[in-house]
């Protein structure tokens, strides 16, 4: 099968040129299990194509039938963040699903095979039952009501479709063997077709026997290519076939034989098919696992020339990939391919799920991606997409943005393989873009408020962590690892200390001169209502164990996934000596002073605005990074100390005036000085004015104060050491005001809604005609009309926003405010020259109406 997201209408883009493959991140969906077997993809509404639920379960065991569990998917049911299960049935060995409309109702209904028996060398002779059950269209209902449709024993696999009629549902089922341990005899493929009455309670459907196919492991639907009749593509010993009914008889076309017959293996042929769409043919060209479970991935090809579809066409067949020798038992560890257009070129790649195999391989376990380069000539690059055991994959728009997403179900069958921790998992397609820039990394996020799922995306492991990009929504939690740490880049990161009991909150900045620990003793962390992006350190053991006593021990890795383009994924990114930089113009000679470029994080739309750029630096015993002041380039600059390997290394920065300071001859005497331990960031060293905005010089640059890293004197032991750190460049911004004249306590305004009264008059200010548009001025009416203001803190300074309740239009002027000047509420508070946010305090003669009262 193929899949493909939805349309996006007007505003969606597709790449001319050959996008990358996303990064998916993992998150679970049902851990525990005991077992595992299959997943599939339910869209609730037969006229659903996103935001499609789950239905997983395992084959269950002899004394313990199996749980047929649909689990909702919590990124559109608004009552849940989880994927709750709702139990369907309770069956014995069920293997095989589908879903589609029986009753009529609006509905998918589920199409199940149950009673195979607990292997293929013990099927249940009057076993292999093909039931439905009954959707009535309550999603919280559980035990769905079951009927009949029949019996084949060993059925294996099932696909509902329209093959020889389009007004009744039909079912194309086939058994895989007829009975235990029978390899050679063929199987039936079976047309099952509603009756008038599906929801009767009589025999079974109508079925037909339509021709007969050897040990078949896969059924797929092929749409008819001029809306007439479904085909089926088989996957079995005789390969890859296409039957279809054409009038009056089935027809049968053989694509390939799949893998050839060996001397002493009972398996060959094909385990699985899937058809991929290249551009507008549905079979550009088609995928296949060979043999049954087996380890050889291989597609087939067509003449660029040649027409669309499948039948009557020569296929070459090309092996993209070999995983090795059989186990004893003449298996391996594929069992199914799928084909989806994961990252929107148009091209369908070749999803492919590795069960596992004992002893443990990194290659026969997870998902394996294969994109075409050179389809005529079979030529695939290969990409891994998830390291956890799939037994099946299931593909689809889940989180209703435009694009697939997958989910997997570890392969746990008892007696034959099981994984050591079966799950449920989803694969959410991730927006983060990583282009090579030069020699540095550029990462494109999406805004944290326009996003609906997490991003994560690791880059980079060093000084014994991995560095890793994420973006948060509004309001979610975020699972990170024990002894994470992480640095804020937008937004605000909360998280329940786990030794004192108390929030912790983290913003873009800490308080002008003091630090604050990075470090998160909590499972998890949280953003609030503007979302969050930010850097996590997660601990690592593949880049040296601090303290750093030789620069050979912090070797940097890029651990980008292979998916991402291959440029970015072979980049390396070394410690070059300061002196060797060519802006060092002569400086820094001899000293063991360190930097590696660098990272830019902008956003993934139009605007292409800045959110930093990142770079990392290290410096030896007694070394100073020298004194500078940025003159040059306008930014603000935090530095996260990763190791303090000289325990005192930390900023300094001149308290005297900068015509009083010599850079190159520094007086430690006329200097401040903010130690920052390991896991620890400085707050903001510029200067301000009293309401928190950086100043600026003539030439528009922050003005900063001479400044630098200076490591630790050197230790009685006279041995070397490193500090570590990192540094943020960010667009200037806003923080807590360095102003040492401290408000009245009765003064400080308290946030929450309010009524804006003109001082004087006490008439009431709101916005003209209450309208949001932008411009729209700001006005006293009478104090019969409480149009009222929400007043909010600027997260991360002392500074308010005035948002009005009504419209969510935001309260704007020139800046500083002065009596006289026009205010006008608007939507785009970024005009030329105006400003939303207000160092305000309560008007000492305020009196209070419903809602309290405040003068502008």
């Amino acid at each position: 099968m193929s899949y493909h997201a939805s349309s996006l209408g007007c505003c969606a883009h597709v790449a001319s040129s050959p996008a990358s493959i996303p990064s998916f991140l993992k998150q679970q969906v049902e851990g525990g299990r005991t077992d595992g077997y299959w997943i599939e993809a339910f869209p609730f509404r037969a006229a659903q194509n996103s935001g499609q639920n789950l239905i997983g379960y395992g084959l269950g065991f002899q004394d313990t039938p199996s749980k047929i569990e649909m689990f909702i998917n919590p990124f559109t049911n608004e009552k849940s963040s989880n994927w709750e299960s709702r139990q369907l049935a309770v069956l014995d060995f069920p293997v095989a699903m589908n879903f589609a409309d029986i009753s009529g109702n609006g509905f998918n209904d589920v199409i199940i095979s149950d009673k195979y028996g607990p292997s293929m060398n013990d099927i249940w002779p009057n076993g292999g039952r093909v039931s439905w059950l009954e959707n009535t269209g309550d999603p919280d209902a559980e035990n769905w009501t079951r009927r009949t449709i029949g019996f084949s024993p060993g059925m294996h696999r099932l696909k509902a479709g329209h093959f020889t009629t389009k007004d009744r549902i039909q079912i194309c089922a086939v058994p895989i063997v007829v009975k235990s341990s029978d390899l050679t005899t063929p199987t039936p493929v079976i047309i099952f077709t509603a009756p008038d009455d599906p929801k009767s309670t009589g025999d079974s459907w109508p079925s037909e026997v339509v021709m007969k196919k050897h040990l078949v492991h896969e059924v797929v639907i092929f749409p008819s290519l001029d809306g007439g009749l479904d085909r089926v593509l088989l996957a079995g010993g005789d390969g890859v076939d296409l039957i279809w009914f054409d009038n009056s008889a089935w027809k049968s076309f053989n694509v390939g034989k799949g893998h050839p017959q060996t001397s002493g293996n009972p398996y060959w042929g094909a385990g699985s098919v899937a058809a991929a769409r290249v551009h507008d043919d549905i079979a550009g060209y088609i995928a296949s696992s060979e043999a049954f479970h087996g380890n050889t991935v291989s597609v087939y090809t067509k003449s660029t020339h040649t027409s669309k579809g499948i039948v009557d066409i020569k296929w070459t067949r090309h092996v993209l990939e070999d995983f090795g020798p059989l186990n004893d038992q003449h298996t391996g560890s594929i069992h199914e391919v799928v084909c989806a257009d994961i990252d929107g070129d148009g091209i369908d790649e070749v999803l492919v799920a590795m069960m596992g195999s004992d002893p443990p391989s990194f290659d026969k376990t997870g998902v394996w991606c294969y994109k075409p380069v050179d389809l005529e000539n079979g030529t695939f690059s290969r990409f891994k997409l998830s390291n956890v055991s799939a037994g099946r994959i299931a593909v689809a728009d889940y989180l209703s943005n435009g694009r697939l997403d997958f989910a997997t179900i570890s392969y746990s069958v008892p007696g034959y393989f099981e994984s050591p921790n079966p799950a449920i998992n989803i694969f959410p397609s991730t927006s983060i873009i990583a282009e090579k820039l030069n020699d540095e990394v550029c990462f494109r996020v999406p805004r944290a408020p326009s996003t609906r799922f997490a991003s994560e995306l690791e880059f980079l492991d060093v000084s014994a962590r991995k560095l890793a990009i994420v973006v948060l929504p509004p309001n979610t939690a975020h699972k990170v690892p024990a002894g994470s740490a992480v640095k804020v880049m937008a937004g605000t990161v909360t998280w329940l200390d786990g030794k004192s009991g108390k929030i912790e909150k983290r913003v873009l900045a800490t308080r002008p001169f003091t630090h604050v620990s990075m470090s998160v003793n909590a499972d998890e962390v949280r953003s609030q209502d503007e979302g969050a992006i930010f850097m996590l350190l997660k601990d690592s053991k593949t880049s040296g164990t601090p303290p750093y006593s030789t620069m050979d021990a912090l070797v940097a890795h890029n651990i980008i996934p292979l998916h991402y383009p291959e440029d970015v994924c072979a980049m390396r990114f070394p410690w070059v000596k300061v002196e060797d930089r060519p802006w060092a113009n002569g400086r820094f000679k001899g000293l063991e002073f360190y930097n590696l470029v660098g990272f830019h994080v902008r956003y993934a739309d139009d605007s292409d605005d800045v959110i930093a750029h990142v770079q990392l630096w290290t410096a030896g015993v007694g070394v100073s990074a020298g004194f500078h002041n940025h003159v040059e380039k306008s930014f603000c600059e935090i530095h996260a100390c990763i190791v303090n390997g000289t325990a005192k290394g930390g900023m300094r920065w001149a308290i005297v005036p900068d015509d009083k300071f010599n850079p190159d001859d520094p007086k430690l005497d006329d200097t401040g000085l903010i130690i920052v331990p390991d896991l620890h960031e400085h707050g903001p060293l510029w200067r301000t004015g009293r309401d928190g905005f950086p100043l600026l010089r003539k030439n528009d640059t922050v003005d900063y104060p001479w400044h630098a890293w200076l490591a630790g004197d050197k230790s009685a032991s006279g041995k070397q050491s490193y500090d570590v750190w990192i540094a943020f460049e960010f667009p200037s911004f806003a923080t807590h005001s360095v102003s040492h004249i401290k408000p009245h306590t009765s003064n400080l305004l308290k946030q929450g809604r309010y009524i804006l009264s003109e001082p004087f008059s006490q008439m009431i200010v709101g916005l003209l005609n209450c309208s949001a548009t932008d411009g729209t001025p700001v006005v006293a009416f009478s104090p019969s009309q409480n149009q009222t203001w929400d007043v909010s803190n600027v997260t991360g300074t002392d500074l308010y926003q005035l948002t009005h309740a009504q419209t969510g239009s935001l309260l704007a002027a020139r800046w500083p405010p002065v009596d006289g000047q026009h205010i006008m509420g608007t939507h785009s508070p970024a005009n030329m020259s105006l400003t939303s946010s207000w160092a305000i305090t309560v008007h000492r003669d305020a009196c209070v109406l419903p809602a309290q009262r405040i003068s502008v």
